[in-house]
Order: C-alpha cells, then sequence, then structure tokens
C-alpha cells in the first residue's frame, strides 16, 4: 500500500492482543468536524468499548490535526475523500452482470488504475457520481441495496477487517465511528436510543450531490454488520432513507416485510437494542501488521482543504505535478472556485505544489541514490537545471550539495 510522502507519520505502539472492555464512549462519529449536534434527536447510547489501541490512533489522529481542524472550521471543510475499498464492491457487481464498467468509470472521469489500491483516496463526490450514472445505464434502479446485499465487511480493506474482529455488535459498532475519520470524510454515524429499541443511523454531508445509490448502499451495510450477531436471515422492523419515495423496495427480500420511512434526516435502521450485546460470527481474518495499520493511519483523509485537495492531487496520473485544471476538474469544481477556496485558507495552488515539490525532492534526495535528473523528471521539470534552480531557492543549496549533507548528518 502506498504511503503519501504528504502525511504526518504516527508513533505509537500495536499490540495484538484483544483487550478488555476499559471505557464508555459517546456513540456519535463524524468525519466531519466539527460533529453537527443537530442530526442527534434522541439521546445516545453508551457502548462498552474494548479498544485501548484504537483509542490510541484516534487521540493520536486528533491531535496532530487539531490545528488543522480549527482551520477547516474557519475556511471551510476538506474535501470530502474515501477509500476505494468503498468503491470496489459496487464496480466488481457491475463487472459481474457483464457492464463496461471502463466505459462507466470514463463518464465520470475516473481511470480504472484509480482502482488498483484499496486503501487510496478519492472524492466522494466522484464515488456518488460514478452509483448514479451506472444505476442509470444499466438500468438498475436498486443498485445500491444490490450491491450492499452482497458485500461484506472484509471488503472494506482495513477499516472491515478491523471492524470485524470485535466479539460483540456493541464493540463493532463503536469501532465504526472510532475509525470512521481514517476511511471516509463528509460522512456521520450514529446510534439513537428508543427504549428497549436503538436505531442505527448514517448520513453523508450536503453538497456532495445525488447519492441514492450510495444510501441504499449503505443501508444494506448496516444490515448486514447487523446481521452478524441477529442471524443471516434477520430482517429489520423498520428502515429509514434520505431518498425521496419513488423507489420499490417490496420485492427486495431484505426490506420487503419492514416498513420503509423516505425522505428521512438519515438513512437509519432501527433495531433491538439487546442484540449489542450479541457476539459476532467468527471470523478467521488474519492479524494485520504493524506497518499496515501504521500506513492505513498516516493516510486518512485530510480535514482541511488544502491537505485534502493535496491528497486530491497525489492521487491524479503520475504525468509530472497536476496543473490547477486537473487538480479542480478532479474535485467536482472549476478553476475560479478552487482558487477563491484556497485564498480562504491564505495559500495558492501554485504556492502548495511548490512546497509539495521540495517535500518530495528532499525525501528523495535524502533517502536514495536516484540520479538528480530522475528526480527532476518525476517531479514534473523538464530538464536537470530548471530543478536545480528551483530547488536552490527553497534550500538555499544545489541538489547535489542537498544530498551530500543530508548523508553526513545521517
Amino acid at each position: 500500500m502506498k504511503v503519501s510522502r504528504r502525511t504526518v507519520a504516527r508513533r505509537y505502539m500495536l499490540l495484538h492482543t484483544e483487550p478488555k472492555c476499559m471505557s464508555r464512549i459517546v456513540t456519535h462519529a463524524s468525519s466531519t468536524y466539527p460533529p453537527d449536534s443537530s442530526v442527534c434527536t434522541g439521546s445516545h447510547l453508551s457502548l462498552l468499548v474494548d479498544l485501548p489501541l484504537l483509542r490510541s490512533f484516534v487521540v493520536e489522529w486528533y491531535s496532530v490535526n487539531a490545528n488543522r481542524m480549527k482551520k477547516s472550521q474557519m475556511a471551510g471543510a476538506g474535501i470530502a475523500l474515501t477509500r476505494v475499498a468503498g468503491l470496489r464492491p459496487v464496480v466488481a457487481f457491475l463487472g459481474r452482470r457483464g457492464a463496461r464498467v471502463e466505459r462507466l468509470l470514463e463518464r465520470v472521469k475516473m481511470s480504472p488504475d484509480a482502482l488498483h489500491d484499496a486503501e487510496a483516496l478519492i472524492p466522494t463526490s466522484r464515488a456518488f457520481r460514478f452509483m448514479e450514472e451506472s444505476a442509470c445505464v444499466e438500468g438498475i434502479e436498486n443498485l445500491g441495496l444490490l450491491v450492499g446485499q452482497e458485500t461484506r465487511l472484509e471488503q472494506f480493506g482495513v477499516y472491515g477487517s478491523l471492524i470485524r474482529r470485535k466479539r460483540t455488535l456493541g464493540e463493532a459498532i463503536a469501532a465504526v465511528f472510532r475509525l470512521l475519520p481514517f476511511f471516509s470524510s463528509g460522512t456521520q454515524m450514529w446510534i439513537e436510543d428508543r427504549g428497549d429499541r436503538a436505531v442505527f443511523c448514517q448520513r453523508f454531508a450536503d453538497g456532495l450531490g445525488d447519492h441514492r445509490q450510495a444510501d441504499q448502499y449503505s443501508l444494506m451495510v448496516m444490515i448486514n454488520l447487523l446481521r452478524l450477531a441477529a442471524g443471516p436471515t434477520w430482517h429489520p422492523d423498520e428502515v429509514h432513507l434520505r431518498m425521496p419515495r419513488g423507489a420499490r423496495f417490496d420485492r427486495f427480500p431484505p426490506l420487503a416485510s419492514c416498513v420503509v420511512r423516505f425522505e428521512q434526516p438519515a438513512n437509519a435502521v432501527v433495531f433491538p437494542r439487546s442484540l449489542l450485546d450479541r457476539p459476532l460470527a467468527a471470523t478467521g481474518l488474519p492479524v494485520l501488521k504493524p506497518e499496515t495499520l501504521e500506513a492505513w493511519t498516516s493516510s486518512a483523509p485530510a480535514p482541511d482543504f488544502t491537505g485534502s485537495l493535496l491528497q486530491v492531487a497525489d492521487a491524479l496520473p503520475p504525468s509530472g505535478y497536476p496543473q490547477i485544471g486537473a487538480a479542480a476538474g478532479a474535485v467536482g469544481m472549476s478553476v475560479r472556485s478552487l482558487q477563491r477556496r484556497l485564498a480562504e485558507s491564505g495559500v495558492t495552488f501554485k504556492g502548495i505544489m511548490a512546497d509539495e515539490r521540495f517535500a518530495a525532492a528532499a525525501k528523495l534526495l535524502r533517502g536514495g541514490y536516484a540520479k538528480i535528473l530522475d528526480i527532476a523528471l518525476d517531479l514534473g521539470y523538464s530538464d536537470h537545471a530548471h530543478f536545480t534552480r528551483a530547488f536552490h531557492r527553497w534550500a538555499g543549496t544545489a541538489p547535489r550539495e542537498f544530498r551530500r549533507l543530508a548523508r553526513q548528518s545521517a
């Protein structure tokens, strides 16, 4: 798995033992900052969670990103990003149906290469567009439900594996909330308490375009998680969807016998609260390696606009450093809108790209034996001379001298 050079390294101890229940958490999680408390219409449940290791991930992530979060409140939240692992089941389903997946990806300006790394980040709005376009072109009204019905948590990469290893449903849902910022931004999840019933809720942030298929997909994934404790044939009595009434679910077996409420504040599944204490079905997943966990937490979606834009730029096709037009297109914005958002953060696209070039160049010069010409070409410079002049402006010394001094101090 590729680790972006733009992320901050996190250092922590990784334990592979299953720790005992340690503390209570409030079960409202949001990958936006700050969480929108207005979405919670009921009192929150408190769940026992056995995640001191994962708690350390979250505490460190928020401590590292605290200043960026405060800035994002003033200059606007970051670009909503999600891991490729969340879209892969959709692509696989369409492939099995005989759809021309590459053509569908082209319609939303996505490259098949962007889907090779399950832990890579893509703009959430583009994933939504792909699902909506695919449902329209292929004539599959309930694409999200059909994909979600076949999707297992393990297919969501590191995120799914960490959730799936929990002992009880309550602990698994707690892990869903605690680890959400590492998997996807622009998403909120929480639980509401209704006495002997609980409501498992999810919603996407506004401004991400049409996401009816993603709403259906999320609903079925939540039902599948509940079924790990309730049994594979369990059906909810009531579900909620944000989408308007129109789709017919009466012929879809998992929802045929339940009440479906449309145009609700959130996608939600109502279930017996007693399920929270039930154990999950056994799994034989291997223990994740420390380097895998470190790479995953280090590449979490950035909470601020500038950081998330850099993550999008990092995922663009490797043809030198991206131009502002390519970056704007990737996040679904006009060039002028992108420039305005960056100005609100006190930076320019040219400036942040220059800083990134210097950071990448310094890393390559310190850590390897690549020829300076090759480094220059990799970073989008036409020749050695242009790169040398630019690097001298950044560092006050030539690349060759910088490498020599770095090796001496190592």
